[in-house]
């Protein structure tokens, strides 16, 4: 039987950031870190998977889940900054890194200005050049969301035979989230698409990045072709990027399986 995750907060640049951790915590540490509109409990699959062998931890960023949800503060250093605070805070030993999304984001800049943080990073789809509009083609499908109404929702769980609890979760699944935390990060981080460059050419510890298909539908990858060959010409030399031919942006959950064993062989330094 899956173990139920822990529930704590710690305070990360005074606001309080919630996360789930599962396994020992003598264990080596694995931290997981979502993406926009995501939240911990998104890396379930992932985190029940290897928590016999790690202590697992998984936040809420900010403006999602049970974490804080000011109006400002959204700008990428931010959740970075967020990140190493709780890393420093719950006295995680250079955890080995997954992000996803925005999550592969901060792990980009962990991996390039806090080497001292993480041991390896494992990035999945990371959003480099697309920050340049994800402003105008991601929000207003993202932000549809909070204005579904709740019997829409719960409707159509019932419809896929889930349970009255699993109905809860999906609700809160489709709005736990702030509408600032969303605007904000995206109309904010723009300058992202280019600065996302310098930071991949210092990258200071072993990464792989996943890079999706961008000629899938409905949610490609986040990287097109062209630019990847731009980003593989300029990363450092401790950047592998490896292709998922025919896989959108959310990579674990097309191929879990595939997902894990190849976060496996990273862990274990392949």
């Amino acid at each position: 039987m899956a173990e139920d995750p822990r529930s704590g907060f710690t305070e990360v640049q005074g606001i309080r950031m919630h996360y789930r951790e599962w396994g020992n915590p003598a264990a080596p540490d694995l931290l997981l870190v979502h993406g926009w509109t995501n939240y911990s409990l998104g890396w379930a699959g992932v985190a029940e998977h290897f928590a016999g062998r790690f202590h697992v931890v998984a936040p809420d960023l900010r403006g999602h889940g049970e974490s804080d949800k000011p109006v400002t503060g959204y700008r990428l250093r931010d959740f970075a900054e967020d990140v190493h605070q709780l890393i420093a805070n719950l006295k995680l030993e250079r955890p080995a890194y997954a992000g996803h999304s925005w999550g592969g984001n901060i792990g980009t800049i962990l991996a390039s200005d806090h080497p001292e943080d993480i041991s390896r990073a494992f990035l999945e789809d990371p959003v480099y050049w697309r920050m340049q509009h994800a402003f105008v083609t991601a929000l207003p499908g993202a932000l549809a969301r909070l204005e579904r109404p709740e019997e829409e929702i719960r409707a159509e769980a019932r419809e896929r035979g889930l349970t009255p609890e699993q109905e809860d979760w999906e609700v809160y699944r489709n709005r736990h989230f702030s509408p600032h935390a969303l605007t904000r990060l995206l109309t904010d981080n723009r300058d992202w698409a280019l600065a996302s460059e310098e930071r991949l050419r210092r990258i200071q510890v072993p990464t792989l990045i996943l890079v999706g298909d961008a000629t899938v539908s409905p949610q490609p990858g986040a990287i097109l072709a062209q630019e990847l060959g731009h980003l593989q010409s300029i990363a450092s030399p401790q950047v592998v990027f490896e292709f998922w031919e025919g896989v959108g942006h959310m990579m674990r959950g097309t191929r879990p399986d595939a997902y894990n064993e190849r976060l496996e062989q990273w862990l274990a330094g392949s």
